[in-house]
């Protein structure tokens, strides 16, 4: 049976639609010969031109990049939640499969590999947010991986010098040569509440054990380049978050209709087995308007 066209003025509109998206040296009628719906492969398109834009603020604010390359996503293969994938085998049964022993390093990302790495990503920042118990961070502006470990060095040496009846009274000097070195590495505005040290002992450990936890987390993502004592120190957990969830929705769109446009997209250049083709527009030259 053959399928009669289409005609309707919201296929016209899809039509001069796409045709602006894709450019004007863009055969918009082998789009039309597929039968699939214009008006979604409109809206996947501009969903990819979003894409590209959450990715560059991204970059530019953060200098991560969440459209990860090959190199990176192997490194990443170091974190369970991307490396280990289910999957059915011939017998239909689900297996559990470790990518880092199934793929090479130059092997390309897939969509449904960014999405994972967008999604195990989004889950460590909302831990953070989490774990972030006080809403005043004193030491965050100046606090950097480096300064930790002497910190708890210094609140160790103090807490040895106070006496259990005297307190620090026969330690004073000392221990205020030890508290001129903590306000010197923290001399911003911001700590000032906690000077000094002796007195805050307890409220700097607290913040401790969460700086300890950015540091590891650092250390996980280390092949995307995340800092996550900048993207606090610059008060950007929220904007962040909200990005990375943007991204992956607009992922998720594009999989989810991927089977009722999937010739359209094609013709594209959107490959799902190499999520490159979202981002590069040699590949697939999408003008946003």
């Amino acid at each position: 049976m053959t399928l009669e066209p289409d005609t309707s003025p919201s296929m016209d509109k899809s039509k001069r639609i796409l045709a602006k998206l894709l450019g004007p040296e863009a055969d918009t009628g082998r789009f039309e010969a597929t039968g699939e719906p214009l008006d979604l492969v409109v809206e996947l398109l501009r969903d990819v031109a979003k894409c590209r834009s959450t990715r560059k603020w991204v970059i530019d604010s953060f200098g991560i990049d969440p459209g990860v390359s090959p190199a990176t996503f192997y490194e990443l293969l170091e974190i369970p939640r991307i490396n280990f994938v289910e999957t059915l085998n011939r017998d239909l049964e689900i297996q559990v499969v470790s990518l880092k022993e199934t793929r090479k390093p130059e092997d390309p990302v897939s969509i449904g590999n960014l999405n994972s790495v967008l999604k195990e990503l989004y889950r460590t920042l909302n831990e953070v947010n989490e774990k972030k118990v006080h809403p005043v961070l004193f030491l965050i502006r100046d606090m950097s991986e480096e300064k930790i470990d002497r910190v708890s060095e210094l609140i160790a040496s103090i807490k040895t010098m106070k006496g259990k009846l005297t307190g620090f009274l026969l330690t004073s000097r000392r221990v205020k040569v030890l508290e001129d070195e903590f306000k010197n590495l923290f001399p911003s505005e911001e700590a000032r509440p906690i000077q000094p040290l002796r007195s805050s002992l307890d409220r700097v450990e607290q913040e401790l054990v969460f700086y300890r936890t950015l540091r590891e987390f650092n250390g996980q993502w280390k092949a995307l380049g995340l800092d996550l004592f900048r993207v606090l120190k610059n008060e950007e957990l929220p904007n962040l978050m909200d990005n990375l969830e943007e991204l992956g929705k607009l992922l998720w769109n594009i999989v989810y209709n991927r089977p009722r446009v999937e010739r359209s997209l094609e013709l594209a250049g959107i490959s799902f087995a190499d999520s490159t083709s979202l981002f590069d527009e040699n590949r697939v030259p999408v003008h946003n308007f």
